[in-house]
């Protein structure tokens, strides 16, 4: 006979540690051992492995991870739409899930789903009444974001019909119809050309200033994130690999020691510093940048206007080379996970693709 309490999750632990953690109403988000688990015994698989997030009221706070991280499952724990195995969360200070909390909140998921009789417009417009709009301004408001999106045009249109990248613009306008103190925005910028892409990424960063909304933003594509963010956290195998660090904390602490040197006759610039003996590293990239690495810096700044006098070369940007979020991601998880990570498979959406096939030969034994 099967034990029932073999794969209990206890609680107790848990609840006591958390008992000893303050509640602070000033953060957009607070967890405490936040865990999701699926399955159990051979086929448990911890998708969020006990998280302790901090976002800050008014900051865009990027959310990232490889495919199968826990993003995904970690956002819709906080926005109350899944019940965590254990731990507990809060936005500004108010249970997740709970009608106080959830009436902060705006949230647009990856991959979404609309009715398939109701026009764009009428969409906004019902959902910014669910969220307590009056109808006539839930109406003003709606065509307000249309026309933010540049999807006016559309709005008469049933949203099924639309591109993946039109529903994910549709998905951002519903979630912040309300103005809530706190958007969550999962992957929305999947399936957009690079252009709308960069002209969304710029509208959710200035709606973010006009509204004074917190954002809690995850995405694939870095260049972009870096652009929107101010903080991030990085997810790995459902833990905390880094933890709510600003862009510049980031790049200090991430830095290679190299500096960029941007300037024209750059030829004759970088075979003048090898000389000097200067570097200890020295070459040019594809963009024709010098990039070097130097125990004598401060002779560098020193010699540099001799430098390029001597070889009628014009300074356009000279300093410490900046790490990218790209860098500084794949740093996090190669180091503390190995680099083969970076390649594996979703283990989450193995576990169901496999739960579904289980389920689909009891139905066939069924019949």
């Amino acid at each position: 006979m099967t034990d029932v309490n073999a794969y209990h999750v206890e609680p107790k632990k848990i609840d006591e540690e958390i008992e000893e953690v303050e509640i602070k109403e000033e953060l957009a988000i607070q967890t405490v051992g936040l865990k999701k688990h699926f399955g159990r015994g051979y086929n448990l698989v911890k998708a969020v492995d006990g998280i302790n997030l901090e976002v800050k009221e008014g900051e865009v706070h990027g959310y990232l991870g490889p495919n199968g991280a826990g993003k995904t499952t970690s956002m819709l724990m906080i926005a109350g739409t899944i019940r965590p195995t254990a731990g507990k969360g809060y936005i500004f200070g108010k249970p997740i899930g709970s009608p106080a909390a959830n009436k902060q909140l705006g949230v647009a998921i990856a991959n979404p789903k609309f009715w398939k009789t109701m026009s764009a417009y009428k969409y906004l417009v019902y959902m910014g009444q669910l969220h307590g709009l009056e109808k006539t301004l839930a109406k003003e408001r709606a065509k307000e974001f249309l026309h933010i999106l540049e999807m006016t045009q559309h709005g008469h249109r049933l949203p099924v019909a639309f591109s993946t990248g039109m529903k994910a613009k549709l998905a951002v306008a519903q979630a912040l119809m309300h103005h809530p103190r706190l958007a969550i925005l999962d992957e929305s910028t999947a399936g957009l050309d690079p252009e709308s892409r960069f002209k969304l990424v710029n509208t959710i960063k200035e709606l973010a200033d006009i509204l004074g909304t917190s954002i809690f933003v995850s995405g694939h594509i870095l260049t972009e994130i870096e652009k929107l963010v101010s903080r991030v956290t990085i997810i790995v195998k459902g833990k905390i690999g880094l933890q709510g660090i600003t862009l510049r904390e980031m790049r200090k602490e991430f830095s290679t020691g190299q500096f960029s040197l941007e300037c024209s006759n750059p030829e004759q610039v970088m075979q003048d510093l090898f000389n000097m003996g200067v570097t200890s590293q020295i070459f040019m990239d594809h963009n024709n940048v010098i990039i070097f690495t130097s125990d004598f810096i401060d002779s560098v700044y020193a010699w540099l206007p001799e430098i390029l006098k001597r070889n009628g070369a014009i300074l356009q940007q000279f300093g410490p080379l900046e790490v990218t979020l790209e860098e500084v991601f794949i740093n996090v998880i190669s180091k503390r996970y190995g680099s083969d990570f970076l390649y594996e498979d979703k283990i989450l959406e193995e576990f169901q693709d496999e739960q579904k096939g289980i389920f689909g030969r009891l139905t066939r034994r069924s019949k």
